[in-house]
């Protein structure tokens, strides 16, 4: 199924939900559908023109859904999910947006395998973007644009499922980061639930200096200080939630902060200035490691060659997405016969050599897709395709298929 046949329904028009839909239709999905069972938030999407049609009804708007999207705290996501398996069609890709992934990814597998409901085509996500603002009025369809949007597979996900999934996701201007759902909430309690916890402290300080210090305190508040305590805002209704469902992580992310924090305390306290110049210098260097300037990097194409055994696919992408090496792009290549086919994958040219080790260690074989000595482009075939028996031929397993990165079965 092609990108622009995907029929996509969002449950939940709160930001999230409301920006996802928003999203897709300014990628040029049509007959984008959006669910909200509360009636003022339906009522209020409706007025913001948040989809072609905002519905109450859940049951009815999946009917014809290819991919539905669980936009909604992850409390209800498995049964919302287990509602929308039931009433849309078993092909239907089945997601979900909730920022917890181990065990709301163990019970929905779980329960869509034993309804029979198909586990299969289940592939959590978590989209790394937000705003301090909440419900259908913050949401926007750039939210996404450029933000990492993680998709936690498990050996029950089918290749296909993941394939299209991040096809879609791409589509809506993020980028696709695959991780084991166990190796995605460790990583979150850093980059996103410590952020928070601190920049919720760091206001609570500054209040407590403004009841002892009076307004003067906020006269010299500048932008660091704004900058910091910005995510503070957020509603925290929404937070304790994540805090208690993650809590082992988040206390771990705790200590490490409070170790850095005490050490830098301490070397402030004995007047060690260059212990605190050093420790200030590996901070900073690591900010620019951790958030880099984005520049213009050339691309490679790995080629695994795979049979058509469940969870290949998430094998690979996870084992990158746990090496930090981002997947640009990635397809399938079907054999015509005998059941085998292989997985091209495109990462950057100074990642190559790394995504190759990582996918080796994985256990899964993997060569480098080779150029073609001519320089031209494959030609169209009548199809509409691509033709890739001109130019070079392709290394590696003769029984792989017939598209190269470009095709129209590219995500």
């Amino acid at each position: 199924m092609s990108q622009v046949d995907e029929r996509l329904v969002v449950v939940g028009a709160g930001l999230v939900g409301g920006s996802i839909a928003l999203a897709a239709q300014a990628a040029g999905l049509q007959g984008v559908r959006l669910v909200e069972v509360d009636r003022e938030g339906a009522d209020r999407a409706r007025r913001l023109h948040l989809a072609e049609e905002v519905t109450e009804d859940l049951a009815a708007a999946v009917r014809s859904a290819t991919v539905v999207i669980a936009a909604v705290p992850a409390a209800v996501v498995p049964e919302v999910l287990l509602e929308v398996a039931a009433g849309a069609p078993r092909t239907a890709l089945l997601s979900d947006a909730a920022s917890l992934k181990l065990d709301l990814t163990l019970d929905v597998t779980s329960r869509l395998r034993s309804g029979g409901l198909g586990p299969e085509r289940f592939v959590g996500g978590h989209p790394m973007a937000g705003s301090e603002r909440s419900g259908p009025e913050a949401a926007d369809p750039r939210l996404f644009q450029g933000a990492s949007w993680v998709l936690t597979p498990t050996d029950a996900t089918a290749d296909d499922s993941l394939t299209r999934l991040s096809a879609l996701v791409r589509r809506l201007g993020a980028r696709v980061v695959a991780l084991s759902p166990r190796r995605h909430d460790e990583l979150v309690a850093i980059v996103s639930h410590l952020p928070q916890v601190v920049a919720s402290s760091l206001a609570a300080v500054a209040a407590d200096a403004v009841d002892r210090a009076g307004d003067a305190v906020l006269s010299v508040a500048g932008g660091g200080f704004r900058d910091t305590t910005r995510i503070a805002a957020s509603d925290p209704s929404l937070w304790v939630p994540i805090l208690r469902g993650n809590r082992t992580a988040v206390l771990e992310a705790f200590d490490a902060y409070g170790a850095a924090l005490g050490r830098l305390r301490a070397a402030v306290a004995a007047e060690e200035w260059q212990e605190v110049h050093a420790l200030l210098v590996r901070a900073s260097d690591a900010r620019q490691r951790l958030v880099p300037k984005p520049v213009p990097s050339a691309v490679a194409d790995l080629v695994v060659p795979m049979d058509d055994r469940p969870g290949q696919l998430a094998t690979a992408t996870t084992a990158l997405g746990a090496a930090g090496i981002n997947v640009e792009d990635l397809t399938m290549r079907h054999a015509p016969v005998g059941g085998r086919g292989a997985l091209l994958l495109r990462v950057a040219a100074d990642d190559l050599d790394a995504a190759a080790e990582v996918l080796t260690d994985a256990g899964l074989g993997v060569h480098v897709e080779a150029d073609d000595p001519s320089g031209a482009a494959p030609a169209p075939d009548a199809s509409g395709g691509i033709d890739d028996t001109a130019g070079a031929p392709h290394t590696g397993d003769p029984a792989t298929g017939d598209r190269p990165p470009g095709g129209s079965d590219t995500p």
